[in-house]
């Protein structure tokens, strides 16, 4: 490091962790490297903490989903914009831009994070919240679809499909998606003499949240509308949308797909589905990439992965209408509010905040993100460019995966030109668990739109706990992209 080294000698930062400590496994073994090189102390504290409660931590990890939570509680600092970069190289950079230069070639050298190699989808909306930065982004998570190969190349079955006039690929949209789990259903369509089924999903009680998030995966594809920028709620009234028709009809969609699965696939969570999916009698499954590991163990053969349907029409909410749609309309929908993060706390001041940003662009920089990809302990997609082109981190731990094929899913998925980050304001959680009953119910035979009308009113009357404003304050922030006042209203 040259003049820089060990340039925090002395300096104590504590390590706290939001909810889920097993994030730490990603990020722990990387510390030694950081306090050689800077000098300073580093302690980790395994014990979840609450947002409202993050005194004594320098740093925090947590889930983009908390991001709200932690704002609201005024425990995260805003990063500078010239994080992990030299100030001269960002005052030559911005001399260059204003006199219409073009930058120099060098530049990245003199920028150690290399923040350019973050996918825009996390550098510029997973980490921001409105206009400021407030952390950096570890890992990410996406929805993909996974599919037997067998499945579609066997010529018995492309027969069959031909002389049903149905598209024998990966799907386009979610109606081609019903279509081919309908068609595997019943179908003996990996040749071993028996039926076999067509699709596995959470659909039933699912602790992990892949059940909310498939939910919403596909009504994005519905009701994101190109010229909105808000989905869950009215931007200008917090008035939920859960209940409108795209929403319904994604819910209606997904619960009918309880027959054409393994009999209690009603009741499925995660997991379940992933075992299903092992066993090798399942074609379809929908899950988060970064859990590759878990879908090829059996005698299943090779598995493909493709970036999750579209659709070809959606809602506009501001015309009340549905609209055609061509291409497909294809948002990127990431669970857990995009993934996982680190920030400052805001109670840190001095020398400390220096070396805990210092240490925040360490966690994140290109060298650490490549020993954390690696990692088995704790799994979490790369989001840089870089890494995401290098495919499965260790394809002997993804029995049967195409690695070439789930790294081009991955990519398009998190690439795309317009991502929905799952919801990150105060209470995310409890709306989410609000939506999982909701969900549920109608699975188990309540219709939907009835289902959502009661959604509904229990996210009006959790906004009207947290205070209506203050919620329309985060929601609006929350998108990134809408006027807000600097400061919320009071509660």
């Amino acid at each position: 490091m040259g003049a820089l080294a060990r340039p925090f000698p002395g300096v104590r930062l504590v390590v706290g962790v939001v909810e889920e400590p097993r994030v730490l496994a990603a990020v722990t073994p990387q510390l030694g490297e950081w306090t050689a090189t800077r000098g300073g102390e580093v302690e980790v504290r395994g014990a979840p903490i609450e947002p409202n409660s993050a005194c004594g931590a320098d740093l925090l990890l947590f889930r983009g989903d908390r991001l709200g939570d932690l704002i609201d509680a005024r425990a995260l600092a805003a990063l500078p914009e010239a994080v992990g970069r030299p100030p001269a190289a960002v005052e030559a950079e911005s001399e260059e831009a204003a006199a219409g230069d073009e930058p120099r070639p060098d530049r990245a050298a003199a920028d150690p994070l290399r923040f350019a190699d973050v996918v825009p989808a996390y550098r510029d909306q997973v980490a921001r919240y409105g206009s400021e930065r407030f952390a950096l982004p570890l890992g990410g998570s996406a929805l993909v679809l996974v599919y037997r190969r067998v499945a579609f190349e066997r010529t018995a079955n492309r027969e069959a499909a031909g002389a049903e006039d149905l598209a024998w690929e990966p799907p386009a949209t979610w109606d081609r998606f019903d279509a081919l789990a309908r068609f595997f259903q019943g179908r003996d369509w990996n040749g071993d003499g028996s039926p076999d089924f067509g699709v596995a999903l959470a659909l039933g009680p699912d602790a992990e949240g892949l059940g909310e998030a498939t939910f919403l995966a596909r009504a994005a594809s519905l009701g994101q509308h190109r010229d909105q920028y808000s989905f869950l709620f009215d931007a200008d009234t917090m008035a939920p949308r859960i209940d409108s028709p795209p929403f319904v009809e994604a819910l209606t969609a997904l619960t009918a797909l309880t027959a054409s699965g393994p009999p209690d696939l009603a009741r499925f969570d995660a997991e379940a589905a992933r075992r299903a999916f092992r066993r090798g009698d399942v074609a379809l499954l929908i899950d988060r990439a970064e859990r590759a590991s878990l879908w090829g163990e059996g005698g299943g053969g090779a598995i493909d992965v493709a970036p999750l349907p579209g659709s070809c029409r959606v809602f506009d909410p501001s015309r009340d209408r549905w609209e055609d749609a061509s291409p497909p309309n294809r948002p990127s929908f990431l669970p857990f509010g995009g993934g996982w993060l680190v920030g400052v706390a805001s109670a840190t001041e001095g020398r400390r905040r220096e070396a805990a940003i210092d240490f925040a662009t360490y966690l994140v920089g290109p060298e650490v993100a490549a020993h954390v990809r690696a990692g088995r302990t704790f799994v979490m997609l790369p989001v840089r460019s870089s890494l995401l082109g290098q495919g499965l981190p260790d394809p002997r731990a993804a029995p049967g995966v195409d690695a070439r094929r789930w790294s081009e899913a991955v990519g398009r998925t998190l690439l795309a030109a317009r991502v929905v980050p799952g919801p990150r304001i105060p209470g995310a959680d409890g709306y989410l668990a609000d939506l999982g009953r909701g969900r549920v119910a109608a699975v188990a035979g309540e219709p939907a739109d009835r289902a959502l009308r009661e959604v509904a009113r229990r996210w009006s009357e959790r906004t009207r706990s947290l205070g209506t404003e203050r919620q329309l304050w985060h929601y609006r922030r929350s998108l990134n992209t809408l006027v807000t006042m600097p400061e919320p209203p009071g509660r």
